[in-house]
């Protein structure tokens, strides 16, 4: 897969977004790396002014920055804003648990099994492995029940991807990870609300510790 490879369907400046974007996310292009828009442009194989509206429009949300007469870099990540972004997950992950436990079901469970195992295939690949990580968290929270649960999680979850990819690459992260999601299922499975709201704090503080030593070896 082509690591600016989106959809041709999207308008060329949501192309050079989800392109540029991703990129980021996977360390593809490093935190602090500058952003040069003819080489975007030729990566992305699309004209260089919706290349430039893209880079626009990741500025506004925090991705990239702007220095005047120096360019274009991408942000860089702080222990702070890991630790920022963690409170609010762990906060809205106990909220999912506390909706979906009353009408969760087998169906449900068989689902979550199924991402657990692809998840379990792609652990030589940790941009697959953390995409599906991403599938297994978003749809506990769409078995809540409520969209805006959904939305705020989804929007919180690319800065986790991005936080989390260098902490894949820590020994043992990974199979973790792994042991982490089957508890979780095992817990949703006996429908233990207690229970499973500790198993995923639990994931997610060992989450937190994982990115920040791995955060700690980028500075």
């Amino acid at each position: 897969m082509s690591l600016f490879e989106v959809q041709q369907s999207l308008s060329l400046k949501q192309q050079a977004y989800a392109g540029i974007k991703n990129a980021i996310v996977l360390h593809e292009i490093l935190p602090g790396s500058a952003l040069f828009e003819r080489d975007l442009s030729e990566n992305l194989k699309i004209s260089r002014t919706p290349v430039r509206e893209a880079i626009l429009l990741l500025e506004m949300e925090g991705w990239v920055k702007s220095i005047p007469r120096k360019g274009t870099f991408v942000s860089q990540i702080t222990a702070g804003d890991v630790e920022e972004v963690i409170q609010i997950r762990k906060a809205l992950e106990v909220l999912v648990i506390e909706l979906l436990i009353p009408k969760i079901t087998e169906r449900d469970i068989e689902q979550l099994n199924e991402i657990y195992v692809k998840q379990l295939e792609l652990v030589k690949d940790s941009g697959q492995f953390i995409s599906v990580d991403k599938d297994f968290h978003i749809y506990l929270a769409e078995l809540s029940g409520n969209l805006r649960l959904v939305n705020l999680i989804s929007t919180i979850s690319d800065q986790i991807r991005w936080f989390g990819v260098s902490a894949l690459n820590l020994p043992n992260r990974k199979e973790q990870t792994l042991k982490e999601h089957a508890w979780i299922i095992e817990c949703l499975k006996n429908k233990d609300v207690e229970k499973a709201k500790e198993a995923v704090l639990e994931h997610i503080e060992h989450t937190l510790v994982a990115i920040l030593s791995s955060v700690s070896k980028m500075d």
